[in-house]
């Protein structure tokens, strides 16, 4: 039983969780060059342009779970927003091809998060940690992820924290290959390991 004193105080935490969310999103979409660039994803491709922002969200709630500070959560929101930028390096037809990819096309699709990470540090001034987000965001808690099977708490944080949410955000949205699946179905699949291991604390 939940008083409403309790859901008066959880409406209270939601509206200051979204809200300081939203004040991140802002500041960092106020940077014109990045602005750029989040438009050329969007022109090339609409579904991995509204899955980063999906993500960036998702990502930034669970940062703030863990206590990252307002620098922490920008640098985070940063490399979850710009997690798949390397797709726009990707042929559309391997990017949005409707059937299991074979051997050659998986290499290029897995080359992605590298290729976003090379392009990211070819042309801003990010922190280290915004840099690397972006180039585990495929790793997984196991050893079993790409570019360089780093494994627990090798993964940085910010890389672990976007894994869970990019798997999320993709297991309940519909692709050209795949149906979405409920909410309660993608939470089961995520913490029995079905689709990857990830870190159990996240």
């Amino acid at each position: 039983f939940i008083s409403v004193g309790n859901n008066e105080r959880h409406h209270d935490q939601f509206e200051e969780l979204k809200k300081r969310i939203e004040t991140i999103l802002e500041e960092i979409l106020n940077d014109d060059n990045l602005m750029i660039n989040m438009t050329d994803l969007k022109t090339f491709d609409e579904y991995t342009y509204q899955h980063s922002v999906n993500v960036a969200v998702l990502s930034m709630v669970i940062g703030t779970t863990l206590s990252l500070s307002h620098k922490e959560m920008f640098n985070l929101g940063l490399a979850a927003l710009l997690h798949d930028i390397g797709k726009i390096f990707v042929n559309k037809e391997v990017l949005n091809k409707p059937r299991k990819l074979d051997a050659n096309e998986m290499e290029i699709m897995e080359n992605h998060s590298y290729l976003g990470y090379k392009y990211l540090k070819s042309r801003y001034e990010f922190s280290v940690s915004t840099y690397i987000g972006v180039l585990d965001h495929h790793e997984r808690y196991d050893g079993t992820g790409y570019p360089n099977n780093k494994k627990g708490k090798d993964i940085s944080l910010f890389g672990r924290i976007i894994n869970v949410a990019d798997v999320y955000d993709a297991l309940t949205n519909e692709r050209v290959y795949k149906k979405a699946i409920p909410h309660e179905k993608a939470i089961e699949m995520i913490v029995t390991g079905e689709c990857g291991q990830f870190n159990p604390l996240l």
